[in-house]
């Protein structure tokens, strides 16, 4: 019997976890992989610190600008951003970017639908954007977000129950509940092929 292809975009992190070496963080980039986040400013994570100075960051965006992967530019606060253009500015980017808003972690920019909008407004001409809300704020940042013209992340990661006091079976029911509501709204689902177009991936890796 046949073997079918997985055709998913994968995507790993360089975030790691607080406390780790560069070196270790930068490991999933040795997998090749078209996507893999670059989180773009230090933030307090809860009662840790997420180091990711300029100097890190040059680092990880030259080793993927040599690998031709697509940075995912993860922003916790509108600084963030900005750090993202500097890069930018600098060379160390590719012609499209593609940021992640992740909104509600704790010691970083409050999830709320104006700072959403906040943060969305000052992003690039002809970026692509994908929002987060951490908890109990993944399903309203994922609404409007939809509404806005922007992308969603949801799942584990953010947010482990489907509504208050009730866990979420598996990240496939928080994924089609988004699925629903985002066709109810007239928005369409992109398959795996159409994703590599919208994101511009694929350019020089062949």
């Amino acid at each position: 019997m046949k073997e079918m292809g997985v055709n998913a975009i994968i995507q790993p992190s360089t975030g790691g976890a607080a406390g780790m070496t560069w070196e270790e963080r930068i490991q999933p980039l040795e997998l090749n992989p078209e996507m893999v986040t670059l989180d773009c400013g230090t933030v307090n994570f809860g009662d840790e610190i997420f180091v990711n100075d300029l100097p890190l960051m040059r680092r990880f965006a030259e080793e993927m600008k040599a690998r031709k992967i697509l940075p995912e530019l993860e922003c916790f606060d509108a600084g963030n951003i900005y750090n993202a253009l500097r890069l930018e500015r600098e060379g160390l980017l590719p012609d499209h970017l593609h940021f992640d808003l992740v909104l509600g972690v704790p010691g970083a920019l409050p999830a709320s639908v104006k700072n959403l909008l906040f943060m969305m407004e000052i992003l690039p001409d002809g970026a692509t954007w994908t929002a987060a809300g951490i908890g109990r704020w993944q399903l309203p940042v994922a609404i409007h977000t939809i509404l806005m013209g922007g992308h969603v992340r949801v799942g584990f990661e953010d947010n482990i129950y489907y509504s208050k006091g009730v866990p979420a079976e598996s990240n496939a029911q928080l994924v089609s509940r988004v699925v629903r509501i985002a066709k109810e709204v007239g928005r369409d689902i992109s398959s795996p092929s159409e994703t590599r177009k919208i994101l511009c991936i694929g350019k020089g890796r062949e």
